[in-house]
């Protein structure tokens, strides 16, 4: 249980981290999005851009550091609850031609069901966190007097590793499916160009 935790802790680390990476390397593209949601008036837009992005970068530290782990997990999971309801209102709306906007580690897609289902995944691996606090690889825990080697001992690198090796192949499998559905599509036009 305790190295399940770890290894969610950090694969959700890498997810925010690199989800704010990515807005942050494609900020106009990213407030592009959230306007295209058409939720929020434009002139919250950047507002909300800038507390979002500075929510999940705080998010991604703390649960990378292991510091105050459950309450960045519970923080996380109320923004992938945030934006499973705002993909939910425009699926609803019939509005799928829309960029999820997650980047990073999650990439971006086109809005759908899947992308719900996910993120319920990845909540439920939040609230996991949230439950289930363990020591391994916390910064908190060395300032607090715990013995380094412990908390930063073999068995944390081997969790650290295994998230590490687990969010490489999810992205591995995410750009493979990417491009197979990218030649799918270049196979239909190019049959029906030869028609």
């Amino acid at each position: 249980m305790e190295a399940l935790s770890v290894i969610f802790r950090i694969l959700l680390a890498i997810l925010f981290i690199s989800s704010s990476v990515s807005s942050l390397r494609h900020w106009q593209a990213h407030l592009g999005i959230i306007k295209d949601y058409k939720i929020l008036p434009v002139s919250l837009i950047r507002w909300f851009a800038i507390l979002e992005h500075t929510i999940k970068w705080l998010v991604g530290i703390f649960l990378l550091f292991g510091m105050h782990s459950s309450l960045a997990a519970l923080t996380g999971s109320g923004l992938l609850l945030m934006y499973s309801i705002a993909i939910t209102i425009n699926l609803l709306r019939d509005r799928r031609e829309l960029s999820c906007g997650c980047g990073g580690l999650a990439g971006n897609h086109l809005l759908s069901w899947k992308l719900i289902v996910r993120n319920l995944f990845l909540i439920g691996m939040c609230l996991w966190v949230n439950q289930i606090a363990v020591p391994y690889g916390s910064l908190l825990s060395v300032i607090d007097g715990e013995i380094a080697s412990r908390i930063f001992g073999r068995e944390y690198w081997v969790m650290a590793g295994t998230a590490i090796l687990s969010a490489l192949l999810f992205s591995i499998m995410d750009d493979m499916l990417a491009i197979r559905k990218k030649m799918q599509q270049l196979l239909a036009k190019n049959r029906q160009q030869t028609r």
